[in-house]
């Protein structure tokens, strides 16, 4: 035990005062790693709260973590969290340079890693601290093999709002896919009210097997933390690729999963996943891209399972789950869920506009350079209700305006999916004299595939409006990500 009032509002305390009566259950069950119950769970947690509080972990520390998805991420998460330090989660995929400049960036004043740097030279003493500490034998276990811990900036000076601000948790960044991304400070408060919100239809219980396929790094908050609040049992897989997904699904039968369409492309497609290893689901949330209805076509002709379009925000929370099935809804992100309330402003003839949210679970701020929230979010998407399902037009830095009217991306990128031989597309308006912009579309041909454009812009044309017809189809290799694996928007 650390000592804290069983009234605390830290997400950890409230996560392991809910399940004192079954910490022999499962929490978390690794491909390649073995599992670890709820009860060893929170003995390595508390152990390593002990070992970071003696090594100067301090309230309002900013500490990143840089690990890959594994039990021993939510092990050392929930530990920071426990000593009511902050954590910032960084990328396994940024590099060298981009992790410096963020710990910079951001103030960060210990960094954990399993990766050895010669730039951050200040290793942590954790052995010696560990040694004064009876029976904290979490540093020997296999779980923790090669854990660095670096002292990067021990004279750290943060702003007095930042220091003003009651039980900060998670510095988050949004994920850059149309500029520079910003620092969002959520507070353990914020945290408990999101994942109780999302959970009014997600229905998280001890008797869910999650499969996990998303980056911890960027799906945490009202995932990770809200399965452990409710005792669910975690399943992670060694990697994304099928065989390994397949025996994932085949230690434990799924309930609940939780996904980009990627992983649901890849399991309608792969023919070593048969439809009865997921007999046992009985809600499939996607999540980080938008559906598209090919998608949920080819993923609910193999395992009979629609999927729930979620509408995920770093300064929101969750506050939109499909739950409406039928062909003209499914790429619908739902109705609103209890504790939010939303705003369509300065709608056009169509009824689209300006997505503006508020309720339980907000950001307090933004960071780098200090910016509190108003009342009211200006989310940065276009949409529209119908029959109070809302559906995202796109982003309003995306629209294309083209002599006058408006060209969103997604809309042509979905009608451009549904061609048998293209991979990826991203849309996009180039800058013309006369038109203002023109639409254009870079393609990925599936592997090996050979792409018909004459076909494909006959397709378009049968589709879309004329003026949404990409004036030029450019076939490359490659489309650029986010560290999110997003695409970069031009």
């Amino acid at each position: 035990m650390t000592g804290k009032p069983e009234n605390s509002s830290n997400i950890y305390d409230v996560i392991k005062h809910s399940f004192s009566k079954r910490e022999d259950s499962i929490a978390v069950k690794h491909s390649n790693k073995g599992s670890i119950t709820y009860s060893e769970l929170f003995k390595k947690v508390d152990d390593l709260t002990i070992i970071l509080k003696a090594a100067d972990f301090k309230p309002y520390d900013r500490i990143a973590l840089f690990m890959e998805d594994s039990i021993e991420y939510i092990i050392l998460a929930l530990a920071v969290l426990n000593t009511d330090a902050v954590i910032v989660p960084a990328s396994p995929s940024l590099s060298s340079n981009e992790l410096d400049s963020l710990c910079k960036r951001i103030k960060v004043k210990y960094l954990i890693c399993k990766k050895e740097f010669s730039k951050f030279r200040n290793v942590l003493k954790l052995d010696t601290v560990k040694s004064k500490i009876a029976k904290a034998d979490i540093l020997q276990s296999d779980i923790f093999d090669k854990i660095y811990f670096y002292e990067i900036n021990k004279n750290c000076v943060y702003s007095k709002k930042y220091m003003a601000v009651d039980s900060p948790a998670f510095i988050r960044f949004s994920s850059g896919t149309t500029g520079e991304s910003k620092g969002v400070l959520l507070t353990h408060q914020a945290i408990l009210d999101r994942t109780s919100a999302a959970d009014a239809r997600l229905n998280i219980s001890q008797q869910d097997i999650i499969a996990w396929f998303l980056s911890m790094s960027y799906h945490f908050v009202v995932s990770i933390l809200l399965f452990l609040r409710r005792g669910a049992l975690i399943v992670l897989s060694h990697d994304n690729f099928p065989n390994e997904m397949l025996k994932s699904f085949e230690i434990k039968k799924p309930t609940f999963m939780y996904a980009s369409p990627f992983h649901y492309n890849m399991l309608s497609k792969n023919e070593n996943i048969p439809s009865a290893l997921l007999s046992n689901v009985r809600m499939a949330v996607v999540t980080a891209v938008s559906l598209t209805k090919k998608t949920n076509g080819m993923f609910y002709k193999k395992f009979n399972i629609h999927l729930s379009q979620a509408y995920g925000i770093i300064e929101v929370g969750l506050p939109f789950i499909n739950d409406r099935f039928d062909d003209d809804f499914i790429c619908s992100v739902g109705r609103i869920l209890p504790g939010y309330d939303l705003k369509i402003k300065n709608r056009d003839t169509k009824g689209e506009g300006s997505i503006q949210l508020t309720g339980k679970g907000m950001f307090h701020a933004y960071i780098s350079p200090w910016k509190k929230r108003e009342q009211w979010f200006d989310t940065g998407d276009i949409g529209y209700l119908v029959d109070d399902y809302l559906f995202i037009s796109g982003r309003k830095k995306n629209v294309i305006n083209f002599a006058g009217m408006k060209i969103f991306p997604k809309e042509v990128e979905e009608v451009i999916l549904t061609f048998d031989t293209v991979l990826e597309v991203l849309v996009y308006g180039e800058n013309h004299d006369t038109y203002g912009q023109l639409p254009v579309a870079k393609i990925v041909p599936q592997k090996g595939a050979k792409l018909d454009l004459l076909s494909l812009k006959r397709q378009c044309h049968k589709e879309l409006d004329s003026y949404k017809v990409p004036k030029q189809f450019i076939v490359v290799k490659n489309i650029e990500k986010t560290s999110s694996n997003k695409i970069k928007r031009i």
